[in-house]
């Protein structure tokens, strides 16, 4: 009797550890939100860091904008925020900015009305809302009034066009908002009087005229150069310092000879590690 007892307890004990390696190889999921312009590059490189790791690790992300991604990383609500902008006033404290490539901004129009040029004083005016018509605008096919559009104040695109090609001046309220990336790109596709700004991987796209910029093209060779200002860094932002899974993936996003070849394909890889930045 007593020996048939140790054997049920031994035989417990071997399923007990059987089951140990199962779940310490369970899948860890990272959740991820924020910014529509950087989810091009986030979706290439969450998709090969899911196979590198074998399925081991798998990522839930959604877009609503860079402010968005923050306040979810602030909140707790995702593991990581996207962010197309740095940290600015207003953003929550405590949190960690980690660059992992580097893209820029282009002045669009519609390839109907191919504007080739325009200088930082035309560019100004016209998003501020001082020149309204193409008639005023020297270069311009399109004739009748400028139909701006613009992105809603929770995009990093859109502080990192006032920023650089804007001037630090804010884009006239007269401007059509839209809420991603996608949604700016078919609006200027569809009108041919419309003007706007993408990221580069929207405003090098097919259907897309990109406008250059006081005599300098809007171009990958042109950012890579230094003579395009109209730059900025994708994020990883985290709540505190990263750890875990979430350190482990921002890492190999800014040091793996893979993600610099997934990041050189539409953007601009680091080169080397930028220091992270605090909010």
């Amino acid at each position: 009797m007593h020996r048939r007892r140790r054997h049920i307890v031994v035989l417990a004990v071997i399923a007990a550890l059987a089951i140990v390696p199962a779940v310490a190889l369970a899948a860890t999921t990272i959740s991820m939100s924020g910014a529509t312009a950087s989810f091009p590059l986030i979706e290439l490189l969450t998709l090969k860091y899911h196979k590198v790791k074998h399925g081991k690790v798998n990522f839930k992300i959604s877009q609503g904008g860079a402010t968005v991604g923050i306040q979810e990383a602030a909140a707790g609500k995702v593991s990581i925020g996207d962010s197309s902008r740095p940290p600015q006033t207003g953003d929550p404290s405590g949190l960690v900015f980690y660059p992992i490539a580097k893209y820029f901004v282009c002045v669009v129009t519609n390839p109907a009305n191919p504007v080739s040029n325009l200088t930082s004083a035309q560019v100004q005016q016209i998003f501020t809302g001082k020149v309204r018509d193409w008639s005023q605008v020297s270069g311009a096919k399109a004739t009748g009034p400028i139909d701006v559009y613009s992105r809603t104040s929770v995009a990093g695109v859109l502080t990192t066009f006032q920023n650089t090609l804007l001037g630090g001046s804010k884009v006239s309220s007269v401007a059509t908002q839209e809420a991603s990336e996608g949604l700016m790109q078919n609006a200027v596709k569809k009108d041919p009087g419309a003007i706007g700004f993408l990221s580069d991987y929207f405003a090098l796209a097919k259907g897309i005229n990109p406008v250059g910029y006081n005599g300098t093209a809007c171009s990958v060779a042109n950012v890579v150069s230094g003579s395009y200002p109209g730059t900025s860094y994708f994020y990883e932002v985290t709540k505190g310092p990263a750890s875990g899974q979430s350190q482990a993936f921002i890492y190999w996003a800014q040091t793996s000879s893979t993600a610099k070849k997934i990041i050189q394909t539409n953007w601009i890889p680091l080169g080397k590690i930028v220091p992270p930045v605090k909010s």
